[in-house]
C-alpha cells in the first residue's frame, strides 16, 4: 500500500516545491543574520511569490481552465474534442481519462447509431405495416408503407389514436385487450382502405420498454385470399364443367344398355349426343392444359415477323363457316401499310380465333363483328367489335377470369368452356402487350389488343 502512494506522487512537483522551501529558508537564515535587508528580503520573497504564482498557474490553473472547456464541449455533444495536455502528473491523467471516456463515448454512440439506422432500414424496406403505440394508445412511429397501405402520411400519423388513423373497431378492440391482458394476438381482420382489403393483424405488447405500450403488424393477405377463393372457384368449376357431360354421357349409355338398338334412330340420336359432349369434354381438357402451358410460362414462343392480313385468313379459315351458319357478318377495317408484327403467328391466331368466336357467339342474326387495325404510338391496335347485347359493368373486371360467364345457362348452351379470354390474356401478357373491353348493355363490346412494334426474342 505504501509503495502504491509512493508511485502516484508526482515527484518533479515535489522537488520544485521542496527546493523553493530551502530558497524562503535560506533568505529567513540570511535575514536572521543581518546578511540582507528587509527590504532584499521581501523583494526576493515577491519574486519567488511571482515564480511560485506564474509555476501553479502553468501546472495547476491552465490546465484545469482546458479540461472545464472542453468538459463543456463534450457534454453539448462535441465528442471529437481532445484535452491536449500530456504531463506525467494527476491533471495528465485526469485529462487522458477524459479522452479515453469521450473516445468510448463516441464509439458507443456511432455503435448505437449504426444498430438504428439498421433497424429503420429493415424498417423501411418491409412489406408489412408496422405501427408502434405507447400504453395510451397514441402512436409513437410508423414505418413508411402505412403511407400506401392507408393513404396517410407519416407526419399525420404520430401523435393521435390507432382509431383516428384506421378506421376498424376490430383492431381498436384488440389492441385495448393485448395493453390489458399483456398477452400477444393475432387475428384477420377487414379494412376499407379505401376498397374492402384483408389484413393478418398480429400484436404484441411492449414488456421491457418500461413505458409499456405495443406493437402492431399488418400484413395485406387480399391477394392470397382471393387467389385461395379463385382456387376453391376453379376447382368447383372444373368439376362442374366435367360433371355436365359425364352425366349426360352416362345417361344416355345407361338408355342405350337399357333399351337396346332395336331403334336405329333413337340410338343414332344418342350417339350424337354421346359424340357431341365427348367433343366438349376434349375441347375442355385441351383449353385447361393450355391454359397451364401458358400460365406457368412451359410455351416456347417462335418469335418471328408476322402480317396482320395472313393471322386474319387463318382466323376467317375457322370462324366463316361459324358466321355464315348464325348469319353473321365479318368486316374488316385494315389500316394499310401497317408494319409486320414480332410474335409468335399460332399464339397470335389463337387470340383472334378466340376473340372473333366469342364475338360471333354473342352476335345475334343479322349483326357484326368488325376486325380494326391501326397504329397508337408506338404500339400495335387490333380491335373486334361485335354487335351483340353488351356485358353489363359489374360483370367486365371478372370476364378473364377462368370458367366466368356473364350469362351461364346461355353459354354452355352455346358451347362456351369460359376459357377462351383466359387464354387470349395471357397470350398477349406473353407478348408484352395488354388488352382492354369497352361495352355498352344492348349496343356491344370491344376488344382492343395493344401491342409493342418490336419485341425482341429474348424477352
Amino acid at each position: 500500500m505504501i509503495n502504491r502512494f509512493f508511485q502516484g506522487i508526482s515527484w518533479p512537483p515535489v522537488a520544485s516545491y521542496f527546493f523553493m522551501l530551502l530558497v524562503f529558508f535560506a533568505i529567513l537564515q540570511l535575514y536572521d543574520m543581518k546578511k540582507i535587508s528587509i527590504g532584499s528580503a521581501i523583494s526576493v520573497f515577491l519574486l519567488l511569490a511571482m515564480v511560485l504564482a506564474w509555476l501553479l498557474y502553468r501546472r495547476v490553473i491552465q490546465p484545469l481552465n482546458e479540461i472545464t472547456s472542453v468538459s463543456q464541449e463534450i457534454a453539448r455533444g462535441n465528442l471529437d474534442r481532445q484535452i491536449n495536455i500530456f504531463t506525467r502528473d494527476e491533471i495528465g491523467d485526469l485529462a487522458r481519462n477524459i479522452n479515453d471516456m469521450a473516445a468510448h463515448l463516441r464509439a458507443t454512440i456511432d455503435e448505437i447509431t449504426e444498430q438504428k439506422n439498421r433497424a429503420q432500414t429493415i424498417l423501411n424496406s418491409m412489406d408489412d405495416c408496422l405501427i408502434a403505440v405507447d400504453r395510451e394508445g397514441y402512436i409513437t412511429m410508423v414505418n413508411p408503407v402505412i403511407e400506401t397501405m392507408f393513404g396517410v402520411t407519416r407526419a399525420e400519423c404520430v401523435g393521435k389514436k390507432i382509431l383516428e388513423v384506421i378506421r376498424n373497431y376490430d383492431l381498436d378492440h384488440i389492441l385495448n385487450r393485448v395493453q390489458v391482458c399483456q398477452k400477444p394476438l393475432t387475428r384477420e381482420i377487414k379494412v376499407l382502405a379505401p376498397e374492402l382489403r384483408i389484413f393478418r393483424l398480429h400484436i404484441t405488447p411492449l414488456h421491457g420498454s418500461g413505458q409499456g405500450g405495443a406493437v402492431v403488424f399488418l400484413r395485406d393477405i387480399t391477394e392470397r385470399r382471393n387467389m385461395e377463393q379463385m382456387r376453391s372457384e376453379f376447382v368447383a368449376n372444373v368439376s362442374h364443367e366435367l360433371r355436365t357431360p359425364l352425366t349426360s354421357i352416362h345417361g344416355f349409355v345407361e338408355t342405350l344398355l337399357e333399351s337396346g338398338t332395336d331403334d336405329p334412330e333413337m340410338t343414332r340420336h344418342f350417339l350424337e349426343i354421346i359424340a357431341d359432349e365427348t367433343t366438349r369434354l376434349a375441347k375442355l381438357v385441351e383449353e385447361l392444359l393450355d391454359l397451364s402451358r401458358i400460365e406457368e410460362r412451359r410455351v416456347v414462343y417462335r418469335w418471328q415477323r408476322v402480317k396482320i392480313d395472313e393471322l386474319l385468313d387463318r382466323a376467317l379459315a375457322v370462324c366463316g363457316t361459324y358466321a355464315e351458319e348464325k348469319q353473321v357478318a365479318i368486316k374488316a377495317n385494315l389500316s394499310p401499310r401497317l408494319p409486320p408484327l414480332y410474335g409468335d403467328p399460332d399464339m397470335l391466331a389463337q387470340v383472334l380465333i378466340n376473340l372473333m368466336e366469342n364475338a360471333i357467339k354473342h352476335t345475334p342474326p343479322r349483326g357484326s363483328v368488325t376486325i380494326s387495325t391501326s397504329l397508337y404510338g408506338d404500339e400495335f391496335r387490333l380491335d373486334v367489335a361485335d354487335t351483340g347485347a353488351g356485358i353489363p359493368p359489374d360483370s367486365l373486371p371478372r370476364i378473364f377470369e377462368r370458367f366466368y360467364r356473364v350469362e351461364k345457362a346461355r353459354s354452355r348452351e352455346m358451347g362456351g368452356t369460359g376459357l377462351g379470354l383466359a387464354i387470349v390474356k395471357h397470350i398477349i401478357k406473353g407478348h408484352g402487350g395488354r388488352i382492354e373491353v369497352k361495352s355498352a348493355v344492348g349496343k356491344g363490346t370491344t376488344f382492343s389488343i395493344f401491342l409493342p412494334m418490336e419485341i425482341q426474342s429474348n424477352n
